[in-house]
This record gives C-alpha cells, structure tokens and sequence, in this order.
C-alpha cells in the first residue's frame, strides 16, 4: 500500500512517498521538497503574505500530479507552526483543497512535538533523552524517561522566524542583532532543572538544521560513510560548525554542498539554537535522527485513523511494540551464547538486529552489494555497530576477506571490531543453515564448558557447503571458548 505525507512547515514543504509493508512498517521510496517559505513575514503581519501563499499553492498543485501519478491510497498532508499561528489560516486551507485538492490536518504544539518525537524513537535506540525538532518556526521538544513522556515544550525559536527577527536583509546579523537573538535563545530554552535527574540522557535531533549541521561536520572531517541518521556531535563539534558558519557571507554558505540554498538563509540561527541548547542543559553530544515529523504521522495514522484524525496523541505513546515470534525463534541461539557469556550486550545488540529486521528483507545479491545495502539503510545502530553488522552478513554470504575495511573505515571502526565480525557472521551461517536445512542448535554446559551441539537431521548438507561450514565452526570453536560436538 502507498500512503503519501505532506508537510507544511513554516520554511519547507515537503512530500514523502511511503511503501507501507508487513506488520505496519514502511520505507520511504521518495522525497520531493520547495522551499515555499510559507511564514515569511508571519511575525510582522500575524498573516500569510500573498506572495508565500502563492508559492506554497503553485507547488501543492505540483505535489498532487506526483501524488495522482504514484497513486497513493492515502495521502496525510499536516501544516505546523506557521499555518497553526496565521491569523487567515483558514482562507488558506480553503485554497489548498479548492486549489490543490489536499484537506491539510493542522497540526497542534503537541501533535507536532510528539509525532516528531515517534519518527525519530522509532529509528534510534534511545531510552530516555530529550527529542527536539528544529523546524523553520518553532522548536519542539520532549523529554522522554521509557516508557513515558515526561514533558513536551514547544518555544517559537525556528531557524527562519529568528533570521527574520534578527538578520539584515542579507542574512547577516549585527553584533547588538546576534547578542539579542542569542539572548532571546537563552530566555526561551528549559532549564536544567526541568529535566528528570537522570545522568543518562541524550539528546536527539530533527529537522532540516540540525541534517546541515552533520553534513557541515562530516564534510570537514571526511567522514568515511555516507550516512547522517544516527550520527553523533560532540559538544564542542556542534559549536565549531557554529563559528564558521557565522564567519561566513551568505553567498559562501549557499555554495557549501552541506547547506545548500534551502538551508542557507537559516542555518547561522538553527545552529545557534543547537549550541546554546547543548550549552545550557549541558548535553556532551548530539544524535542526529533523519526520521521525525512525517515517520510519526504515518505511523499515527497506521496505528488508529480515527484516533488520528481526532488528535488523540496519547494512542501512539500507548502503541505495543509489535512482536515477532518468528525473530524470537531466529534468536534463541543467539540468546543462548549470551546467557553463557560467549556474546557480548554489544554483539548479541548487532546479532538481534541482523536476524531481526535485516536478514528477513534483504535482496538476493552478491556479498560486496548486500554489504552497501546493509551499510546505507537506516539503523538504530550507532555507525560503528552497523559497519559491524554490514561486514558480517557480507561475510556470512560469501565475502571472505573483510581486512579492507579497517583501512577504508579506520576513524570507525575499533581494534576488536573485526573478531566480532567473525564471530557474529559464524552465527549468521549457523542460523541461515538452520533456516535452509533441518539441523538442531542447541547449548550445555560441561564440567563448566559451554558446548554448542549440532544434529543433522535426514536432509543432508552438500559437501562442498559443508567444508565451508565446518571451517567458520572451527573459527567459532577458537573464537568463543566453547566446545562443538557434531
């Protein structure tokens, strides 16, 4: 089924096409974005300007020839800050659905927060953090202890509200202008103190400034992988990209390949946002999530479309994770050499996710390519976990050598990150062979040895598979203090 969401914010407008799969999952398969800048001039007036309405509307009837060509059987269009706080919202929405055909949902301080909120948890493995959205308007937050939230705090410091509230008409700002921005930052931003006291929380991102801010940091630091979601920022990395953005024009910002001319009028203020936000709650680091507002709005929608409809957020805090019994058989070895302590937290992490949500979908190709494929899909694996993982199912399926990546990948990947690739693709093949054959996996202990037993049951195992298996066994027997009897 194709459900496609529409987001109206208050500088982009944005279309996203979605598969939605087995069991409510889904993959975005396209992204098409204007920059409408819908809430230019918002502050001032308390009004959409003619001008804004008419970009926003030009490029809505574009975004219904897309939607009527991929034939969506759902299409979600929501609009936040800037349509949420106009004074002639409602003349707008008139026009979108007379105009364009979309009946937009506009979406409240705590729909917008919460939705963004679920995008981004959803994709990470974050347990208890604060998630904020950095939007071209406003600045939502939640801070979330598993399994509740505690607050949700929505402040108007969007990156483009701000730059038109304090730049010149070039984008640069005054020394008196920056310190009054900057000091209306600080006013806005929660205390310390309106955090749970816990030593554990992270901080996760969202939004179009904090992606420009990864992609500024990766650029300067070569970074070897071509991914930004779950990416992490130092503290001090965030307030460097800050600096230099705030040496340069304007024209210089629009040249760089990180921000581009969408993100280039609004990136010095997003950015600034970010830092004092890390500066005053005293985050060390930044996750980045490329998952937010529009993953949370499907998945809201999926879950309850009544519920939905009527605004009834608490629905998707309450949603069950869905289970998976047959992972849970996948994994049962897996939990076995962790409770015997042949597997790390961190291994057994990297194997649960393989068996989980990776082996079951993926494509029918040769090892080099599955190990892109791998490597490039979104994760809520840190980077250097899902190296770890890409490496060995392209092991487990026939890429022998693996010593390249320690060069190509060495400011990722640890000393001791290859003997985890052997041992977690040895699994892999173990359970792959279990799946294609009619083997019994099971684990004892032995006069305090734990021992992996495998029975061949009638169907028998071709020779040549056989000589490759026993050799990894070997590998597995040396690598994870255990004994095997066949």
């Amino acid at each position: 089924m194709k459900v496609s969401v529409i987001d109206l914010g208050y500088n982009s407008l944005k279309l996203v096409n979605y598969e939605v799969r087995r069991e409510k999952s889904f993959v975005a398969y396209g992204q098409h974005s204007v920059l409408a800048k819908v809430g230019e001039g918002l502050d001032q007036t308390g009004f959409l300007g003619d001008k804004p309405i008419r970009r926003t509307l030009k490029a809505l009837k574009q975004f219904r020839a897309i939607v009527d060509l991929e034939q969506s059987k759902h299409v979600l269009p929501v609009a936040t800050s800037a349509v949420r706080e106009a004074g002639n919202r409602e003349d707008f929405l008139r026009q979108a659905y007379h105009e364009a055909g979309f009946r937009f949902k506009v979406l409240s301080e705590k729909e917008e927060a919460v939705y963004a909120f679920e995008g981004a948890k959803s994709a990470t493995s974050v347990h208890a953090g604060l998630f904020f959205d950095l939007g071209g308007g406003s600045l939502e937050m939640v801070i979330y202890l598993e399994p509740t939230i505690r607050k949700i705090l929505s402040v108007p410091l969007g990156g483009l509200r701000l730059t038109d509230l304090y730049a010149k008409p070039d984008g640069s700002f005054t020394k008196k202008n920056y310190a009054r921005m900057r000091k209306r930052i600080l006013e806005l931003l929660p205390e310390k103190k309106h955090l749970p006291a816990s030593k554990n929380l992270d901080l996760v991102g969202v939004g179009g400034s904090v992606r420009a801010i990864a992609r500024y940091d990766q650029m300067r630091r070569q970074y070897p992988l071509n991914k930004l979601h779950n990416y992490s920022m130092k503290k001090n990395a965030v307030e460097s990209v800050h600096r230099a953005l705030r040496g340069m024009s304007l024209r210089t910002i629009r040249k760089n390949p990180a921000i581009g001319q969408e993100r280039s009028q609004s990136i010095i203020a997003g950015s600034l946002v970010v830092h004092l936000l890390m500066k005053k709650i005293g985050f060390r680091k930044l996750i980045v999530s490329t998952h937010g507002l529009r993953d949370g709005v499907l998945s809201a929608f999926l879950e309850s479309p009544s519920s939905y409809r009527q605004g009834l957020v608490d629905r998707v805090l309450m949603r069950e994770a869905p289970t998976h019994s047959k992972a849970a058989a996948r994994e049962k070895l897996a939990k076995s050499l962790l409770s015997h302590r042949n597997l790390t937290k961190r291994e057994y992490a990297i194997l649960s996710e393989a068996l989980d949500h990776v082996l079951p979908d993926l494509p029918t190709y040769n090892p080099e390519t599955l190990f892109y494929i791998v490597l490039e899909s979104d994760s809520p694996l840190s980077h250097q976990d899902q190296l770890i993982m890409a490496l060995s199912v392209a092991r487990a399926n026939g890429m022998r050598r693996t010593d390249w990546a320690q060069t190509t990948y060495k400011s990722v990947l640890e000393k001791k990150s290859m003997q985890m690739v052997k041992k977690i693709s040895v699994l892999i093949q173990l359970v792959q062979l279990q799946q294609k054959t009619d083997i019994h996996l099971s684990m004892s202990t032995e006069r305090g040895i734990p021992r992996l037993h495998i029975a061949q049951g009638k169907q028998r195992i071709p020779k040549v598979l056989m000589k490759d298996i026993l050799r990894d066994l070997e590998d597995l027997e040396g690598t994870f203090n255990l004994q095997l009897a066949m």
